[in-house]
């Protein structure tokens, strides 16, 4: 393993990796992996890269041993067949929702899993719209920790039934989507239960460069123009950013994708920031939406969000909840993919980036179809 040190750019926290550690515990801040990169472009060469799926991409990983992989990873991308049409450029899709768990949130879950399993922890919680808690419940089962996940009691009844399937103990809170992080952190502190947050974990982003890393590989590492994904908690859009960082810093690609993220108009404390030029995000009133999994009112990494955006010149924008269920019917009836709501935000934001010029003529755009459509298929009623 070539991590070297977990730290917290907030406060200066720091510990070494075999410290179990959620977020930082001296102000609460998200931690960050620091790793040392001489060894690696020692160690690794683009031309040589071996095995499959997560265990791909291993020296860039902050594992010890193997990991605790159900075969995550390798999705495919595949070309729009029609809405890329409506575009200056190339519309593309990277399917994430063939992953075991039938989301993009594997890649996450098989780092904090792997990392819980070598710390010898015996029990893991998460709180979730139901994506990460069904994850982090199927990854425990395979590797035989105790797993509890808190979810909204207005949760989609799929994903609740898949977190059941896997043995996993459920917890519904009433109220709005923070108050299950609210619980969660009450009965964890203090406890040998790891809080294994995909919001706040160090580790589970770390698991989502590798999406980065495969788009780069898949492109014959000349990465696409920009990159577009649907918003919540930011790890998805964060640990991208990573992954492309960590290949521009070997010369493994000689430029980063803009980063483009896109949410709800009801719950859209990124886009207040990013309009307002503020350093990081700021809590929000927001209303229910059909897409879950994009509703957190102040996203922990809202200051890294707002930098991965910015830094790469990319931008956040908003769509009303009319566009995401036409975008989510488009999926289906014109490109044969059957998704879930959230997957169809970043669609939804296609035409407004478009509209303002961010897209340029015959530039590659890669859509990330995050989740299926069978873990809310409540939502596809009146479609």
């Amino acid at each position: 393993m070539y991590l070297k040190e977990v730290v917290c750019d907030n406060c200066g926290f720091g510990c070494d990796p075999g410290t179990p550690v959620t977020a930082c515990p001296d102000c609460g801040s998200p931690l960050k992996l620091r790793y040392d990169f001489d060894r690696i472009e020692q160690a690794v060469n683009r031309e040589e890269l071996s095995d499959s799926g997560t265990e791909r991409f291993r020296e860039f990983l902050p594992l010890d041993d193997p990991p605790a992989s159900l075969g995550e990873g390798a999705t495919p991308v595949v070309g729009s067949s029609s809405l890329g049409g409506d575009l200056p450029g190339e519309l593309y899709f990277k399917l994430e929702f063939v992953n075991p768990t039938g989301s993009f949130k594997d890649r996450g879950t098989v780092m904090t899993v792997s990392k819980a399993c070598e710390w010898e922890v015996g029990a893991v919680a998460d709180d979730s719209s139901g994506n990460a808690g069904a994850s982090l419940a199927g990854y425990s089962a395979m590797a035989g920790l105790d797993c509890t996940v808190y979810v909204p009691a207005s949760a989609s009844g799929e994903k609740i039934v898949q977190v059941k399937s896997y043995g996993a103990e459920l917890k519904e809170v009433p109220g709005p989507r923070e108050r299950a992080t609210d619980k969660i952190k009450e009965d964890t502190s203090g406890t040998d239960t790891y809080y294994a947050s995909h919001n706040l974990s160090p580790y589970f982003p770390e698991g989502l460069k590798t999406i980065a890393y495969e788009l780069s590989e898949e492109f014959g590492w000349n990465p696409p123009e920009h990159v577009v994904v649907p918003v919540g908690g930011g790890a998805l859009l964060v640990g991208i950013h990573r992954g492309f960082r960590d290949l521009a810093r070997l010369d493994w690609i000689d430029r980063i994708p803009r980063l483009h993220g896109v949410q709800v108009e009801s719950c859209n404390p990124v886009v207040r920031a990013f309009e307002n030029s503020w350093d990081r995000t700021r809590p929000t009133e927001s209303k229910p939406t059909i897409a879950e999994g994009v509703h957190i009112s102040n996203p922990e990494r809202g200051k890294e969000i707002l930098e991965a955006i910015r830094s790469t010149g990319g931008r956040a924008l908003g769509v009303t909840e009319s566009e995401v269920k036409e975008a989510l019917r488009k999926l289906a009836r014109k490109e044969g993919l059957f998704s879930e709501p959230t997957s169809a935000v970043p669609v939804a934001g296609l035409k407004r980036l478009s509209d303002k010029g961010a897209i340029g003529s015959g530039e590659r755009v890669v859509i990330p179809i995050t989740g299926s459509g069978l873990k809310d298929v409540e939502a596809w009623k009146d479609s």
